[in-house]
């Protein structure tokens, strides 16, 4: 059975105006990559990039903690990365998950286009949507 490696976070984090031109709930991504150490966080944002290593912990806890604070989460299984080289691109958030986690469709520009690629991807392993956090 194929083990769960990466996930993919999706949020609503309108760092500049023009990402509220994207659809809600899908302004932003990011992804996590499992360690033996622990995870590895990659996010780029409008105001530079983020490589940080986490602690290592649970999958159920990371998926929980991220979806009470409103965002989606796709589990993978990592994929290989492709031995040809890629064309270049915008290093948008979507780029850099697409590049991290092998997708090499071009015309995967958005946050929910990825979401859209990845619903759908067979490495997929699981999908958590934002919950109610009452309290």
């Amino acid at each position: 059975m194929p083990r769960l490696e990466t996930l993919v976070v999706f949020e609503d984090r309108p760092d500049s105006f023009w990402l509220r031109l994207l659809r809600p709930g899908f302004r932003h991504c990011f992804c996590l990559l499992r360690q033996p150490s622990g995870w590895l966080l990659l996010d780029s944002r409008s105001r530079g990039f983020e490589a940080r290593q986490l602690p290592s912990c649970g999958v159920d806890s990371l998926v929980r903690a991220f979806s009470e604070l409103g965002a989606r989460v796709i589990g993978m299984a990592r994929g290989p990365i492709p031995d040809r080289r890629l064309p270049p691109a915008p290093f948008t958030c979507v780029e850099l998950v697409k590049r991290a986690i092998g997708v090499t469709h071009p015309a995967i520009l958005s946050p929910f286009q990825l979401y859209r690629a990845l619903s759908s991807d067979p490495r997929r392993l699981l999908i958590a949507g934002p919950s109610s956090v009452t309290g």
